[in-house]
């Protein structure tokens, strides 16, 4: 619904029930529905800090169709490759510019859309045992933009009897394979918000220009479930909150119902060198989002989301200290712990999280502070939350970095020991807090 339409019939409702208190609420509204779509407006540099061209250049027209037969085959379950089409889209990932940011695809499913190139140290047969390796977690590969995602049970990803990675050793034609995937974003760098949605997922495998090429096309299904107030406490550490509150992190409209209504991406993977080795990863993602049907989502929330995306999967794709063999070893068991195990540990987490972040300023707020206190926030998360965020905190150590948990005496204890940081001092005593985990 646009926003004149939203306005015009508060109009009418109010000129026919003309009361002080329905003046009062037409009046409040109206300024909430002009102020909320100026938000929007805003195209800053995000925390990426990178500035997008406000007249960016369109993609050319034989990339555009290349990108509608992918999507046209995603929702054709019977439908057939035809590799002549895509080659112009394979061409512009082969050859295209180093960095394509200012250029900008047509928009689709309702919203804006962006192109991103990253180019990764690794080959592709790694990028397939990491990204569409059933033992590992697709979210523990871009933790800076997913908190939990999973393959949904039955759906062909998880019931074929071969590994992509081992039909790479004989493409000698295209191999397709569709999933069904559930994902949870970390909060966003717009309003801080989180979603669950559902995801349909077509995986390409194919040979250009005798080069190994994996095409993944994404799209959701459905309308995500109402966002939910979170804070990004310092991203590059991959350190976020949630709340379980339903809203936004963002001043006078953080009690709006906010939902994303489509989203939809092209991710190709190019081999460019197996012995260097060395690939490109190109994205081309869309997003629609946002209140009472209206999309507030522009180009740079877009482009700022998937720049943390390849942020975090090029530290754990190009890491020195992990193989994706050693890590599905290392994350299975933490995964498996038992009830007794995970809530111990996240209860030493939830104490670590109130030191380490008390004094954030982005958990000032008083439903925020309540929430942290005194180890409260184990009690705002369920099951599959508490195994997240272990697995993360897992993966965390596995790369070097700090974490706020010690699971070296887990099942995971094969991992080497790490110094333990120095103690921060006690926090002060605060009120008890009422929390109701996620549903």
């Amino acid at each position: 619904m646009r926003r004149k339409d939203v306005i015009d019939a508060m109009k009418g409702t109010m000129n026919k029930h003309k009361t002080p208190a329905l003046l009062a609420l037409w009046l409040a509204l109206a300024v909430l529905l002009c102020a909320f779509p100026a938000l929007a407006e805003d195209e800053s540099e995000g925390i990426m800090n990178v500035k997008l061209a406000k007249a960016p250049e369109p993609l050319a027209k034989p990339v555009e169709q290349s990108i509608d037969s992918l999507f046209a085959l995603l929702q054709d379950r019977q439908g057939a490759l035809d590799e002549a089409a895509i080659e112009p889209m394979l061409d512009f990932v082969l050859n295209g510019p180093a960095d394509p940011k200012d250029i900008s695809p047509a928009r689709r499913f309702g919203g804006q859309g962006i192109c991103l190139r990253q180019d990764v140290s690794t080959d592709l047969d790694t990028i397939l045992r990491y990204f569409y390796n059933p033992d590992i977690p697709n979210f523990l590969l871009c933790p800076a933009v997913l908190r939990l995602s999973g393959w949904r049970e039955g759906c062909e990803f998880l019931t074929r009897p071969t590994k992509l990675w081992d039909d790479l050793k004989a493409l000698d034609r295209p191999v397709l394979v569709r999933g069904k995937e559930f994902e949870v974003n970390t909060p966003d760098s717009f309003a801080e918000a989180y979603y669950k949605y559902d995801l349909d997922r077509l995986i390409i495998l194919l040979k250009y220009k005798g080069r190994n090429v994996a095409i993944s096309i994404s799209e959701q299904k459905d309308q995500s479930d109402v966002g939910r107030k979170g804070a990004i406490l310092d991203d590059s550490q991959w350190e976020y909150f949630y709340s379980g509150i339903e809203g936004l992190n963002k001043g006078l409209i953080g009690w709006m119902d906010t939902f994303m209504y489509q989203s939809a991406s092209v991710q190709v993977f190019l081999e460019r060198d197996a012995a260097a080795p060395r690939s490109t990863v190109f994205l081309f993602k869309w997003l629609n989002a946002g209140w009472m049907g209206s999309n507030v989502v522009k180009r740079s929330h877009i482009y700022d989301g998937s720049l943390r995306y390849a942020r975090s999967f090029c530290k754990v794709l190009e890491s020195a200290s992990l193989t994706p063999e050693e890590m599905a070893a290392q994350i299975r068991p933490v995964l498996d712990m038992n009830n007794a195990q995970v809530n111990a540990k996240i209860q030493e987490y939830a104490r670590n999280f109130e030191i380490r972040f008390k004094d954030s300023p982005k958990l000032k707020p008083r439903s925020y502070a309540k929430i942290v206190a005194d180890g409260g926030y184990a009690e705002v998360l369920d099951d599959e939350a508490r195994r997240s965020v272990l697995a993360l905190q897992k993966l965390k150590s596995l790369v070097g970095m700090e974490t706020l948990v010690d699971l070296a005496t887990s099942p995971v204890a094969a991992a080497p020991a790490r110094p333990a940081p120095a103690p921060a001092p006690a926090a002060p005593d605060a009120a008890t807090v009422e929390a109701k985990p996620e549903s």
